[in-house]
């Protein structure tokens, strides 16, 4: 009931005068090797909240320099190069610790992680904390019984989550859906023996993160796979890394498609360059910005092109990018002739007036969707870069 970090939620009056229902903070660490109070450390953590009603909330996660060597690779797919720009668990830590603020501490198989959480904060700074701790393999045992075993991959496969074993980011996703599953069977609080951990260091901005795209699956293609392995909150990210991927994207996507070695490639730079799943979107339109300004350089647009379009948004993720756009032969018709134009009523003529008004090569913003213009030259897009001083 209680370890050196947490006091665990259970249900016996023993466990504790203290009863949450949320919100939670989901856990999970890739490490060097199984001795937190030896020489191992933490390469990778992941987290994500999850709100008192069931909201999950959107996962955090970085690679991180141990000061050592990363282990033995082929069991968490780490190695040293990778963590070689990482920042150390000291430099992530307060920002850790204030996603932690006034939640239950979660984990699956939770003693594991706890001990090397309470090990990495201590070296750090931060010794004699104490948060309440539930562990979902201790949940799931009494509330998914007719399973062959409480083993994450196991529970992920019943309740049909995408898992990749070795990385921690899917880790806590997982553990946040058994999570919510677990506890609307378990259908009561749990009790704990400690209160909430308030974090009193003030705001913390998401520190620079650095990640390794891996398990990377076709499913509704390769980009959507990468976007997914991708965190969504992260700190700055470096002019150059945002080159580097950009130019390899275009090169990339000079046949109009993405490869498994080509996504694999991508989601390597963005990995190392720190950056979060809207930093590569925004990369990814600017580079379907790009297509969509050459297209129509002659003010034309053919069907061929709209083909072309369509498909690199498909590559891309976002195949309706292009919805907005017509072939401009499909959009050109002849004037009404004079009788025509003075049939039907007042309301049909008006259309038919807005529609020959229309230009057949009317920009259409793929941000706001209104003619005139193209999404570089939104204003409300300007609007928020003028807010926010960018």
């Amino acid at each position: 009931m209680h370890g050196v970090l947490f006091t665990y939620g259970g249900d016996r009056a023993s466990h504790g005068p203290h009863q949450f229902s949320g919100p939670y903070a989901v856990i999970d660490f890739q490490t060097t090797g199984l001795a937190p109070r030896g020489a191992d450390r933490v390469i990778e953590v992941a987290l994500v909240r999850v709100e008192a009603d069931g909201t999950v909330g959107e996962a955090w996660s970085t690679l991180v320099n141990p000061g050592r060597n990363t282990g033995v690779p082929f069991i968490h797919k780490i190695n040293d190069a990778d963590v070689s720009e990482a920042p150390t668990f000291a430099q992530i830590a307060p920002y850790l610790l204030s996603q932690l603020d006034g939640a239950v501490v979660v984990a699956h198989n939770a003693p594991f992680d706890e001990e090397f959480l309470a090990a990495e904060l201590r070296r750090a700074g931060y010794a004699d904390l104490r948060m309440p701790g539930l562990c979902t393999l201790w949940l799931t045992e009494r509330t998914m019984g007719d399973l062959p075993n409480r083993k994450l991959p196991t529970l992920a496969r019943e309740l049909n989550i995408p898992l990749t074993t070795y990385v921690s980011r899917d880790h806590v996703i997982a553990t946040a859906v058994v999570l919510n599953h677990a506890l609307a069977i378990y259908g009561k609080p749990l009790l704990y023996g400690s209160d909430v951990f308030h974090w009193n260091g003030g705001p913390v901005l998401p520190p620079r993160v650095v990640n390794k795209v891996r398990g990377l699956r076709k499913g509704s293609g390769w980009m959507s796979s990468l976007l997914t392995k991708l965190p969504v909150i992260a700190g700055d990210v470096p002019d150059a890394a945002s080159e580097a991927y950009y130019e390899l994207l275009c090169a990339a996507m000079e046949d109009g498609q993405i490869t498994r070695d080509e996504a694999q490639a991508l989601g390597s730079l963005a990995g190392e360059g720190g950056m979060s799943r809207r930093d590569v979107e925004g990369l990814n339109k600017r580079f379907l910005e790009t297509m969509r300004e050459a297209a129509f350089t002659d003010d034309e647009l053919t069907a061929a092109e709209l083909r072309e379009l369509t498909r690199a948004a498909k590559a891309l993720g976002v195949p309706d990018y292009f919805d907005d756009l017509t072939p401009t032969d499909k959009m050109t018709s002849s004037p009404p002739s004079p009788v025509e134009a003075s049939a039907g009523s007042g309301a049909e003529a008006s259309t038919r007036a807005a529609t020959a008004d229309a230009s057949p090569v009317a920009r259409r913003c793929g941000n706001c969707g209104e003619a005139g213009h193209y999404r570089p030259t939104c204003p409300s897009l300007t609007a928020v870069d003028d807010r926010s001083g960018g």
